[in-house]
């Protein structure tokens, strides 16, 4: 089942040329680490540990959210129940936590596992905070601007800021830069899941291949959402609250956007990007990165705010 998740079998134990994700908190966690010039076949083994504790909390969240499908197969739990989903992504954590054990190797890195699994398993508190913040804001009478941004800098934001952090133990391991790595990735966390609001609300469905609105249709209480309930005027704000509280149908999506529009959601949701994009940038400043990593983290900053999928 954990090979399964990975894409490296079919679920009757053949190989498979599955999708195996992106790797992406892995590769940027060997980014900093170069551009800090630390020791890649040191960090490597915590690198891969990452993606795996990555794997853990999606094959958990499909089994909260009841989510089929994942990288266009049917989910662990669908094929394999809800108790063996589990099972299975607890022993992704386990090998998670193992395989970062071994970062370092036998050599003068070897202490720096010890740093490097507290790392990972503060990330690993706080995503597990944002996952029961997210399910508890499902039923919660209101959810204001900040609950929000708080949550997702725990459920989206700490793996990144894990990444990045990591890199930077296998280099100086130097607490001032570590601290900035940490801040740095928390930041682009942000702004990436705001990023994704926008886009399931606005984004090119030639694009993204959803259709216009389809976080609406979802009732997602997304950011631009969850501001127009804030601040839209009485009859808008009465009128949201009414679809996106109604179980029998789905919210006009049409009406919907014209609401946000009115309150500014758009706007303030873009704001929030550029906010937290110079708060990294700010991060990034203080880093010690060779002309290189600098050039590529700014490039991954870049992309985060501005992907159109």
């Amino acid at each position: 089942m954990a090979r399964y998740q990975l894409g490296q079998v079919n679920a009757d134990g053949s190989p498979a040329s599955a999708d195996r994700g992106k790797a992406v908190r892995p590769t940027l966690c060997l980014l900093m680490c170069e551009a800090l010039g630390g020791d890649l076949k040191a960090a490597l083994p915590a690198a891969a540990g990452l993606e795996l504790l990555h794997n853990f909390t999606l094959v958990h969240d499909d089994v909260m959210d009841d989510d089929e499908t994942r990288r266009h197969r049917p989910t662990v739990w669908v094929i394999w129940g809800r108790a063996q989903a589990i099972d299975a992504g607890d022993l992704l954590h386990v090998l998670a936590t193992l395989s970062v054990l071994r970062s370092g190797g036998n050599g003068p890195s070897a202490s720096l596992a010890r740093d490097a699994v507290e790392v990972l398993t503060e990330g690993c508190r706080l995503v597990t905070e944002g996952q029961h913040l997210d399910i508890a804001f499902e039923t919660a009478a209101s959810v204001g601007v900040a609950d929000y941004l708080d949550m997702i800098a725990r459920k989206s934001a700490a793996l990144l800021a894990v990444a990045f952090e990591l890199g930077a133990i296998f280099a100086s391991n130097d607490p001032a830069t570590r601290a900035a790595c940490r801040a740095y990735g928390r930041e682009l966390g942000i702004v990436f899941q705001i990023r994704d609001d926008m886009l399931g609300i606005w984004g090119d469905p030639a694009v993204t291949g959803k259709p216009v609105g389809a976080d609406i249709q979802k009732r997602k209480k997304t950011l631009p959402i969850i501001h127009a309930l804030e601040t839209a005027d009485g009859a808008d704000r009465a009128r949201l609250r009414s679809m996106f509280s109604n179980d029998s149908a789905p919210p006009d999506t049409d009406s919907t956007m014209t609401i946000l529009e009115r309150a500014g959601s758009r706007s303030f949701t873009e704001e929030q990007i550029r906010k937290h994009g110079n708060l990294a940038s700010q991060a990034l400043a203080r880093l010690p990165v060779n002309a290189w990593g600098r050039r590529n983290l700014e490039a991954v900053a870049t992309y985060i705010a501005t992907r159109d999928r």
